[in-house]
């Protein structure tokens, strides 16, 4: 996984970035003069770059879809708890002594399974065996046949938002390191544009500094280095 190069806020890397774009350039001759390859064309890439950054927006859109998926899979968990409580009823009333086959509907061991999804999808794919196995008498105390019907579209449904769920968080992993390489590019131009301005403006010290990285406290941007490490 890759690692920001930078320890501020991408808002401030942003913004740093804009700043730079627009003193670049005023300068533009005194940098073009140094670096023959810091020109306008340089520029336009560069302010391109930023654009595209800001555009994407980070992380926001895609935690937004991973999290529709989740609330998708809650309802499907959901839908499945409420499934077992009204199939209990029909279970306990036809093996009302029966422990065995109690046991195999789940009855008490479900609160264990209730809460985590790979359970319960390992529990709704065996239900639909056992409601099977069981149906005749199942059907002789009254169970409703659209109940004993109804596990096995609650079971693909909750398998398709567990697998959709799944696959986004893989997406955003993704995403999440496309994005990091994309600002550490930015951040490697920016200190390009940063270690060029100490030579054109070595003898200009108000003017080297509007090219120093933003010091920031908590990560957000609070003024201008005046000094810098060598």
């Amino acid at each position: 996984m890759s690692e920001r190069n930078f320890s501020f806020k991408d808002t401030v890397l942003l913004e740093w970035g804009d700043t730079i774009i627009d003193r670049l350039k005023i300068d533009l001759e005194e940098f073009a003069s140094f670096d023959s390859k810091l020109n306008a064309a340089f520029i336009t890439d560069f302010e391109q770059k930023i654009s595209l950054a800001y555009k994407e927006g980070g992380d926001n859109i895609n935690l937004a879809q991973l999290q529709q998926k989740t609330e998708i899979v809650d309802i499907a968990m959901q839908d499945c708890r409420t499934y077992f409580k009204r199939l209990k009823y029909w279970v306990l009333d036809a093996f009302p002594d029966k422990k065995a086959i109690q046991k195999q509907f789940g009855i008490g061991k479900f609160r264990n399974i209730s809460g985590n999804q790979a359970k319960m999808i390992q529990y709704m794919e065996g239900i639909t065996d056992t409601i099977n196995e069981h149906r005749t008498t199942l059907e002789t105390v009254g169970a409703p046949a659209d109940l004993l019907n109804q596990s096995s579209a609650l079971s693909l449904a909750l398998r398709t938002a567990n697998k959709e769920q799944e696959q986004k968080k893989g997406t955003r992993t993704v995403d999440t390191e496309e994005r990091i390489d994309q600002l550490n590019e930015l951040y490697a131009i920016l200190q390009k544009i940063n270690a060029a301005a100490d030579n054109i403006f070595e003898d200009l010290p108000a003017k080297r500094n509007l090219y120093r990285k933003p010091i920031t406290r908590n990560g957000t941007s609070v003024m201008i280095e005046e000094e810098e490490e060598e």
